[in-house]
């Protein structure tokens, strides 16, 4: 893809500073260019992009309990991704599904016990979370684990960093990101305009990285009112599109914040 040759090959000595601003998170590069880089986390930008409905709710719980309803959730869904993340990394180690589910329950197990048990209820939330990706045996589509909890930086267009969850060769030796997501109900289409253009920004900063374009990003949602996980993709096909949204949001996100 054209844009692809735009981006700029970086060295391997460049330091990373994570730092937190009033606007956000963002990362410290340097010995990327000849000044320190400020790279906003993807997440951080995407803040720019408003869901109606969401709007309308935390106007109508208040802003302090609406806070506590995302905390919540937020916490719910890292016990999930930590849960995830222990069991993919043992099973791209030992392709043991008993042994990798092992590590995911101990430390679920653990976490439920810290604090006498005082966040034990949102564990099981992440807990049960975690077994709507179990039960459909996602593994069984993976030839290949690439990257695991991945960082991810690209200074294309002033460029941006964040965390991709999973990156992995399908059956097919295709390139995937996927992206893991919690919810309380299922989502609609009209609701993850900005989960597109998350794993669209991973999908690039992933082809920058392997200099291969991924054939697809994969946006999986488990939600506590159904045992179903949704899936959500953006193909090599529409990435030049949403990428084309996003670049244009972290245009306006530096401008705001005059970075």
């Amino acid at each position: 893809m054209d844009y692809l040759s735009k981006s700029m090959s970086l060295s391997s000595n460049v330091k990373i500073t994570r730092k937190a601003y009033p606007w956000g998170r963002a990362y410290i590069v340097e010995g990327a260019g000849e000044a320190p880089l400020i790279l906003p986390s993807v997440t951080t930008v995407l803040k720019l992009v408003k869901v109606e409905k969401y709007e309308k709710l935390r106007e109508e719980f208040g802003d302090e309990k609406w806070d506590k309803i995302m905390a919540n959730a937020a916490e719910r869904g890292n016990i999930m991704h930590m849960m995830l993340e222990l069991f993919l990394l043992e099973w791209a180690i030992s392709k043991d599904v008993e042994r990798s589910l092992k590590k995911a329950q101990i430390f679920a197990i653990e976490e439920a016990r810290k604090d006498n048990g005082a966040n034990s209820k949102l564990v099981e939330r992440g807990r049960n979370l975690f077994w709507n990706f179990y039960n459909d045996r996602f593994w069984e589509r993976i030839s290949e684990v690439v990257e695991n909890e991945i960082f991810l930086f690209t200074i294309f267009k002033g460029g941006w960093a964040g965390a991709s969850d999973f990156v992995y060769r399908d059956l097919e030796g295709y390139l995937i990101v996927e992206d893991f997501k919690s919810a309380t109900s299922p989502k609609e289409e009209d609701d993850i305009l900005s989960y597109k253009l998350q794993i669209t920004a991973y999908m690039f900063m992933c082809a920058e990285k392997y200099k291969e374009v991924p054939k697809m990003g994969r946006i999986r949602i488990s939600n506590e009112q159904t045992g179903d996980l949704q899936t959500f993709t953006v193909h090599d096909y529409e990435m030049k599109e949403y990428l084309k949204q996003f670049v244009s949001l972290v245009e306006e996100f530096r401008k705001i914040n005059e970075l």
